[in-house]
């Protein structure tokens, strides 16, 4: 009780403090339900038939706008969805730029990747889910219309970084067997463990925002039919009921090969958690973990000034598929009556119908500088752990945060020891997107060539 009495007091000094002369960040917010209607569209996420009939709790998007001293502004775009498509982000980031003058650099989106959300993409597998065009609409326009309630209730402003090491809902998921890599929990594989946290007091409600992120899949609900934001939404939820005034925002990370785990009571082994339960104590979990680090731990302010950039390169592919592979996959022997099949075959044969041509895999990386503590990275894809230390070893700046599943997802994103060993992250999955090849042990250096030109073009 004394703790709880503590954080509450200390988030009511938080927000209420003077504002000084100088100049100081202006923060809006504005949330929207974004859950469709029961069996709407199909749910994203595995591999077979799902359609949702109701919801265990609702999908949120959540904006977050960042204007510095000097008017640069900065838009942040949450949702609980698996993926952004690249068409989509296209779409909001002109409309935001025709009707606000945002620059493109300035808009992120950010997929919490929530397994139980509604399909969104074109360039995925449909036996994955197939997208409904009129949800997408509406989903785009509920987007917009956030973004210019955010603009409309910007308040003054202090923002807080600060992070720490949490290992307690989540654990690597490519188990080595015999030499081939499988799937499983792995304690001794690798997790990006790196939990940051932008706290924001406002002179307007709601007077705290959170912004949270943590590397780890959303995939724990089990085999529900309902639409759920998995433990990022619990982890919001408890945020909120716990402080006041407060509203949690959820980030991903770098959490492409993680997944979230917990010990078998019976067995006392390591196993996935799959339970709307076991997702509502593992988002409150972290909640919890937040809570004493803002009890106890250090948060360095962030002076008012943003700097944006956003560049685009290219990954290479390694040696294609042939005609003859895919064909194999999209017409296997046919099967008795009533037996369905594969979602690869099905991948296979929208790859047969839908061919990519492409030479090589165009990839984005989007750049915000927060005064001069703070470098916050925007990567696209299903970016894996080893990603978490190599980014942050090159930030120009102390702190860095990095976002996964940023603006467009074509992709798992694994270093060059995921794609030397293979496995479902390294090359398996690259038939869930369709593309024409795996990738290449160069990723890691392609990559950071992007990263880096990024980097020098922040202002």
């Amino acid at each position: 009780m004394k703790k709880v009495l503590f954080i509450l007091i200390a988030t009511a000094a938080f927000a209420s403090q003077a504002w000084p002369d100088e100049k100081t960040w202006s923060v809006g917010y504005a949330e929207a339900d974004i859950t469709p209607e029961p069996r709407q569209v199909q749910m994203s996420g595995f591999g077979r038939q799902r359609y949702a009939e109701g919801a265990l709790a609702p999908l949120l998007t959540q904006v977050v706008v960042f204007r510095d001293g000097e008017d640069n502004t900065g838009v942040l775009i949450t949702a609980d969805i698996l993926d952004f498509d690249r068409v989509m982000v296209e779409a909001i980031r002109r409309a935001i730029k025709f009707k606000h003058g945002i620059p493109p650099e300035n808009i992120m989106l950010a997929a919490s990747h929530t397994h139980w959300g509604p399909a969104v993409r074109f360039r995925m597998g449909y036996s994955l889910g197939a997208p409904n065009v009129w949800y997408m609409d509406f989903l785009e326009n509920e987007i917009l219309t956030c973004v210019g309630t955010a603009l409309k209730n910007l308040s003054p402003a202090k923002i807080k970084y600060g992070w720490f090491d949490y290992r307690g809902i989540g654990c690597n998921r490519r188990l080595p067997v015999d030499g081939k890599i499988t799937w499983g929990p792995y304690r001794e594989g690798s997790f990006d463990e790196h939990t940051p946290i932008l706290r924001i007091g406002r002179g307007a409600g709601p007077e705290q925002l959170l912004i949270v992120g943590h590397a780890c899949h959303p995939t724990s609900s089990g085999t529900i039919q309902k639409w759920s934001p998995d433990y990022p939404g619990a982890m919001r939820d408890c945020l909120a009921a716990k402080l006041p005034d407060t509203k949690a925002v959820f980030v991903q990370g770098c959490g492409g090969d993680a997944k979230v785990v917990h010990e078998d009571p019976d067995s006392g082994k390591l196993v996935f958690s799959a339970s709307p339960e076991r997702a509502k104590a593992a988002g409150e979990k972290l909640a919890g973990a937040v809570l004493k680090h803002l009890e106890t731990g250090k948060m360095s302010p962030l002076g008012a000034r943003l700097a944006c950039s956003l560049k685009t390169g290219q990954i290479s592919y390694g040696k294609r598929w042939s005609r003859e592979e895919i064909e194999r996959l999209a017409y296997p022997e046919p099967k008795r009556n009533g037996q369905r099949h594969s979602w690869q075959t099905w991948t296979a044969r929208q790859s047969l119908a839908l061919p990519d041509n492409s030479k090589s895999f165009r990839y984005d990386v989007q750049v915000w500088k927060l005064g001069e503590q703070l470098t916050v990275f925007g990567m696209e894809g299903e970016i894996c752990s080893p990603w978490g230390p190599i980014l942050r070893e090159m930030a120009p700046t102390k702190q860095a945060m990095i976002i996964g599943y940023a603006n467009g997802t074509g992709s798992y994103i694994p270093d060059k020891r995921i794609v030397y060993e293979g496995g479902y992250e390294g090359l398996t999955s690259q038939h869930a997107y369709f593309l024409p090849a795996p990738f290449t042990e160069n990723i890691e250096t392609e990559i950071k060539q992007i990263v880096k030109r990024a980097l020098k073009a922040v202002k």
